[in-house]
């Protein structure tokens, strides 16, 4: 009744094991459609045939259970039943009795006992000969201690060694499955703690390291043998689609390597070298390497996934580029070239790209290289060159990403010719710049007809140019216009721009007969648009002037009157107090403003962060101490103001948001003052030329103490 009972727990357990090992992925054959077969060969006892029929049944299970916790596949089962059948022939005329229970305290058998109920112990199937075994716990290293006598007797082969019929049957009161374990070599070395010299077995000792296999190489590799079970990495999950789908569509490795993501995420073992491990060889390159399995035991199943196995690898291996051996190939070498350029300034990037033809290449590429230039060309050096290269001088402007654009001396004909051979220029240059140019009002209309994306026009020097000319030409869609050195330009032309341009945001004028009457064209539709403002040099522009700009324009945040001399006190008053959104204001080079006007600008400007007072000659101590309580302030520009002092410079001390500084020219400063400047730590540009009272030591002193600051000397 035992026995049943036995039987019927064991084909439970069969079941719920089944259920588990077919969730892994392994697949074998029910153990009851086996058995009837193998009955007789794998019986160790002399039992009934019910006992046989039960031991039968429970090896199957537990060569399930051992390949399922050891990894074995399936031809290792096959290799291993004529080993196990084999051993159980030599041993089916020996009695097998119940082994001992293992003790901690003792390394040898103790006796016998008999479990409850008398039955015999059903047959153990055998380990897989090629079977890594990772950790053996503490009771199976006892067992293997216990029994390391009796398995030097038996004597079973090595995993990777030819197999050969054992001795000795192994005596009758050793289980066979501790007979196995004990005889095996691939244990861990951590019996050795147990006390005791391990046998050695087949030349390896009982503690040595195991053998590196194709399976355990590939895992840690991370790649995946055909017919194992996959491991859980996206990256070798489209490696066997890939496989499979050129085993199937007979895709070339082109189109693989295109499939298949970055080796380098999933290859934890990046070593370049081979390791050979118990005879086996060693294929691996670029970081991958794959034993192969030595000794009978791999067969031609093993050599043929192990050479899918390599390709696969092979195929994400990432191609590096070649390597670089001389210093010639180095300068010629795109990923050095596009670093090397970083380091110089744009302006020295024009000398760069006349080196060679690869550098000149490299350097159009981006756009980068090259901002913050203007590309100015001389119009009399441009009618000598092949209007074949003009048009290849025109294309590298666009190759380089330039959208402005400078011409120098340019007449009607050079007007005509960047019309007919610059095409891209309608829809890429969006800035134009003529400088001392003899274009009249044709040239000028054909130009502004052709760059249709054009919203930036300066003309500086060209006296050919009317006041009937700008009516012509100006387009709305201008937004930025600078006037200046045009002898023709006077009130009508400021009219002109008044009128033409309602969404003009800068608006720079340099005329010296233009009058208070120019301002007047002004009007409020344009308050909203107009923020920049600057007239400068405007000699005959008096405060009625001022009055018009105050009433008309608001909103402006930039205001320069630089070089108009007849402002007074009085215009910096109006000015101060309505134009309260003003951050940077130019009064240099009028001499009649005083110490009263900086009373105004320090009361009313609130938010004011750029002052410049060049040539301001009656401006003393105490106008630099009423501004030195704007804390808005952040650059204040006092050149070649003859009346400041050591006594104006201490109150400067106190602005500590102060970041520009120049007080160059003024005569009255001495080292002493110049050195309290330490306390504005903020300051980080400081100008002190032809200041007599600057010198060599100072400049040391100064740059010990504000090493954040530059200093111009």
């Amino acid at each position: 009744m035992s026995s049943i009972s036995a039987q019927g727990v064991v084909e439970r357990a069969s079941a719920e094991l089944s259920k588990r090992i077919n969730g892994l992925g392994l697949r074998s054959k029910h153990h009851h459609g086996s058995s009837a077969n193998s009955s007789s060969s794998s019986t160790t006892t002399q039992s009934s045939s019910s006992s046989s029929g039960s031991g039968s049944g429970k090896t199957s299970v537990m060569e399930r259970v051992t390949n399922a916790l050891c990894g074995g596949g399936n031809s290792n089962n096959n290799s291993n039943s004529n080993n196990t059948n084999s051993s159980n022939n030599s041993n089916s005329n020996s009695t097998v009795g119940t082994p001992d229970k293992p003790t901690r305290g003792s390394g040898t058998n103790s006796g016998t006992h008999t479990p409850t109920g008398g039955l015999s112990t059903p047959a153990s199937p055998t380990l897989p000969h090629n079977v890594v075994v990772g950790a053996v716990n503490n009771m199976q290293l006892l067992q293997q201690q216990q029994l390391a006598p009796q398995a030097q007797q038996s004597s079973h082969p090595h995993p990777h060694a030819q197999q050969s019929t054992p001795s000795q049957p192994p005596p009758s009161s050793q289980h066979p499955l501790q007979s196995q374990i004990a005889s095996s070599t691939l244990v861990n070395s951590n019996s050795n703690l147990l006390g005791g010299t391990p046998p050695v077995l087949g030349g390896h000792p009982l503690g040595a390291p195991p053998a590196p296999t194709v399976n355990s190489i590939a895992k840690q590799m991370n790649i995946t043998i055909p017919g194992q079970p996959q491991f859980n990495t996206m990256g070798l999950v489209a490696a066997q689609k890939s496989v499979a789908n050129q085993s199937v569509s007979g895709g070339t490795p082109l189109q693989m390597r295109k499939q298949l993501p970055n080796p380098h995420l999933h290859h934890p073992y990046a070593g370049g070298g081979g390791v050979s491990a118990g005879g086996g060889g060693v294929v691996g390159g670029g970081g991958v390497a794959v034993v192969l399995p030595t000794g009978a035991a791999g067969g031609a199943s093993n050599a043929s996934q192990l050479a899918a196995a390599v390709t696969q690898s092979a195929l994400i291996l990432h191609k590096h580029p070649p390597p670089i051996t001389s210093i010639e190939a180095l300068l010629l070498d795109d990923r050095f070239l596009t670093r090397f350029f970083l380091y110089f300034s744009s302006y020295e990037r024009r000398t760069l790209a006349q080196v060679c033809m690869k550098w000149r290449d490299i350097l159009y590429r981006s756009p980068r290289y090259w901002s913050g230039l203007l590309p100015t060309l001389q119009c009399r050096e441009l009618r000598q060159i092949p209007s074949c290269d003009r048009v290849k001088l025109y294309n590298s402007l666009i190759r380089r990403g330039f959208h402005a654009l400078a011409l120098v001396g340019a007449s009607d004909e050079d007007a005509l010719d960047v019309v007919h051979s610059f095409p891209l220029a309608s829809k890429h240059i969006h800035s134009l710049s003529l400088r001392c140019s003899s274009i009249s009002d044709r040239g000028l209309e054909a130009l502004l007809d052709h760059l249709q994306s054009l919203f930036e026009l300066e003309l500086a020097g060209c006296n050919e140019v009317t006041e009937a000319g700008l009516w012509a030409c100006l387009t709305p869609r201008i937004v930025s216009l600078s006037l200046a050195d045009c002898i023709n330009i006077a009130d009508e032309a400021v009219g002109a721009v008044a009128q033409l341009l309602p969404s003009l945001y800068e608006f720079s004028l340099q005329a010296y007969h233009v009058t208070d009457a120019a301002l007047g064209y002004f009007s409020p539709k344009q308050s909203h648009s107009l923020s920049i403002l600057r007239l400068q040099s405007c000699w005959e522009l008096t405060n009625h002037g001022i009055v018009n700009i105050v009433h008309s324009l608001p909103h402006l945040t930039v205001l320069s009157l630089s070089g108009c001399s007849k402002l007074t006190d009085d215009g910096v008053e109006l000015i101060a107090e309505n134009l309260q959104k003003l951050r940077a204001l130019d009064l240099s080079w009028c001499p009649r403003i005083t110490d009263a006007s900086l009373e105004y600008i320090a009361c009313d400007l609130n938010q004011l962060e750029e002052l410049t007072l060049d040539r301001c000659v009656h401006i003393t101590d105490i106008g630099v101490g009423y501004i030195s309580t704007m804390l808005s302030l952040t650059a204040l520009f006092l050149r070649w103001c003859s009346q400041v002092r050591d006594f104006g410079l201490q109150h400067l001390c106190s602005m500590r948001n102060l970041q520009v500084l120049s007080l160059a020219g003024c005569p009255l400063l001495t080292s002493s003052g110049l050195s309290s400047l330490i306390q504005l730590r903020h300051l980080q540009e400081l100008e002190l030329t032809n200041c007599p009272g600057a010198s060599h030591e100072l400049f040391e002193y100064l740059k010990e103490h504000l090493p954040r600051c530059l200093i111009i000397e």
